[in-house]
């Protein structure tokens, strides 16, 4: 009797995922195939010299990438936003620089080689040289975007949650440290997107999760939603002041301001006694 294969296969019979090394190298022979089919297009280019150019391009850029990506994922990712928008401004310049200095060395040393001249390193002149800056500003920008895809935007760390709702500690990621976030000291909290920006006593951080989940988990007796995006704790709150149009101000005590919607003002109003 023949036994036949099994249609379902095992869960343990599945290949292993690819290392991260795999995928940068796959990533750099696609980059390297996509030149060379380039420098293919030209007609004084034979394969021996478009593949020696597409290598020349590509090899600094693959070890910037790893770089900025370490760089993002280190360190700038965990900045505060205007931080890091200044970050990323002055990381893609150097990119960019970087890999064009890269470039030159290497069709420099290439040329030496090939003719046996003097290491000239003029380089890219006039359009190419603006194209060639383009491309890396393009380029570390892609990467940063892709690190940022891969690790959960602005560095936020996943939230585990010790005890029950309400809930009154967590554990965030700062760095590659994991501390411990007593809810008490929490004084506000605003929405970013799908996560929270959380203000504490000591410092600002993030957690993936959004306002509304946060907002469940919270004692509804010490944390009031005062707008779509912020929620403070009135155990921080130094004082509230009109804003006009039946609106108020919350003053914390960490000296934030919190504009309040109607609807929050009217929650924080009926707590007066």
């Amino acid at each position: 009797m023949v036994k036949l294969p099994d249609p379902d296969p095992k869960p343990n019979a599945s290949l292993p995922p690819p290392s991260a090394l795999t995928l940068w190298l796959c990533a750099s022979g696609g980059v390297w195939a996509i030149y060379l089919l380039v420098f293919l297009q030209f007609p004084d280019n034979d394969f021996g010299d478009s593949a020696i150019a597409a290598f020349v391009n590509v090899a600094p850029l693959t070890v910037l990438a790893a770089a900025a990506h370490w760089l993002i994922k280190q360190y700038l990712m965990h900045w505060s936003v205007p931080a890091q928008i200044f970050g990323h401004i002055a990381a893609g310049a150097a990119f960019a620089v970087l890999w064009f200095s890269g470039l030159t060395l290497g069709l420099a040393l290439i040329q030496v080689i090939k003719s046996g001249g003097p290491l000239d390193l003029t380089g890219l002149t006039g359009g190419a040289f603006i194209w060639q800056m383009l491309q890396g500003l393009v380029l570390y920008w892609a990467v940063a975007a892709t690190t940022y895809a891969v690790r959960g935007g602005r560095g936020a760390a996943p939230v585990t949650i010790v005890t029950t709702s309400p809930f009154e500690r967590y554990l965030t990621r700062t760095g590659d440290d994991i501390a411990p976030v007593n809810v008490r000291d929490i004084v506000l909290i605003a929405g970013a997107q799908d996560y929270a920006e959380v203000t504490t006593l000591t410092g600002v951080h993030l957690v993936r999760m959004s306002l509304g989940e946060f907002a469940q988990r919270l004692d509804p007796a010490r944390f009031i939603r005062v707008h779509r995006s912020h929620i403070i704790n009135i155990d921080h709150l130094d004082h509230a002041e009109p804003a006009g149009g039946g609106r108020l101000v919350a003053h914390m005590a960490t000296g934030a301001i919190v504009p309040m919607s109607r609807t929050g003002s009217q929650v924080l109003r009926q707590l007066i006694v």
